[in-house]
């Protein structure tokens, strides 16, 4: 989206110190080589419009989400937010939950572990299930949520953050994600994969108080008519641990 432009409806979270959004797809989430407008290059926009500042605005994105991918995306608006977020992030001291409907015949709940190789050609990656050493460990957990004919809701919770993790995972484990061409969807249903960064639970870079943030479910059309997950199963993969 080369003239993508940020509205109250994509904010979900704003304090003096992060801007979170709920991004759309086909939004970059960072500038790419090319140069082409990103979801940083809104917020910027947004955060001079909304506040009438007439100099440079800070806003810059603490981790990346697939441009086919929607959901929260989390902006610094400081330089002590980033570094704090930057740390957040590499410590594995924050919880994502993702959502997720895929085909297949998915297992009532399941951990994954993987080892993950990205090609740096392709923008893809290789998926193994063995440990290997130019590769790297990739663990979640999934719920399956509910069942509409042949596709399924599941609820991911990410242990790792590799490169296409969750795509890569599940397409492995016989689950491809609904119009996920590029790991084997052959789902006539969408054109781009339906998963959706939904929940995400961290401490304040600044405050230190512990925040939830929930995006709000999917209702656009490529989402088939499932319901929300209750609260207790959002709580249940906050609170999950990594076993195999």
């Amino acid at each position: 989206m080369k003239d993508f432009k940020l509205s109250e409806k994509e904010i979900v979270y704003l304090d003096n110190h992060l801007l979170i959004i709920n991004k759309p797809a086909g939004v970059l989430a960072q500038m790419d080589k090319a140069g082409n407008r990103s979801l940083e290059d809104a917020a910027k926009d947004w955060l001079k419009q909304k506040f009438q500042k007439p100099g440079n605005v800070f806003a810059t994105t603490t981790h990346r989400l697939d441009q086919p991918v929607s959901g929260l995306v989390i902006v610094a608006r400081t330089s002590k937010a980033l570094v704090r977020m930057n740390q957040i992030f590499a410590e594995r001291k924050i919880q994502k939950i993702y959502l997720a409907i895929v085909t297949g015949n998915p297992e009532e709940e399941k951990h994954l572990r993987h080892w993950i190789k990205k090609n740096q050609e392709t923008n893809k990656v290789w998926t193994y299930t063995y440990e290997r050493g130019d590769a790297k460990q990739a663990d979640l957990k999934y719920w399956h949520i509910a069942k509409e004919g042949d596709i399924s809701l599941l609820m991911v919770r990410l242990f790792t953050g590799r490169h296409h993790q969750i795509r890569a995972q599940l397409s492995l484990e016989g689950l491809p994600i609904v119009g996920d061409l590029k790991y084997g969807s052959k789902s006539p249903l969408a054109t781009s994969p339906l998963l959706y960064s939904y929940a995400a639970r961290f401490e304040h870079p600044v405050t230190r108080e512990i925040i939830t943030i929930n995006a709000p479910f999917p209702k656009i059309e490529a989402w088939p008519a499932f319901s929300e997950p209750v609260e207790e199963m959002v709580e249940k993969a906050f609170s999950s641990t990594f076993e195999l």
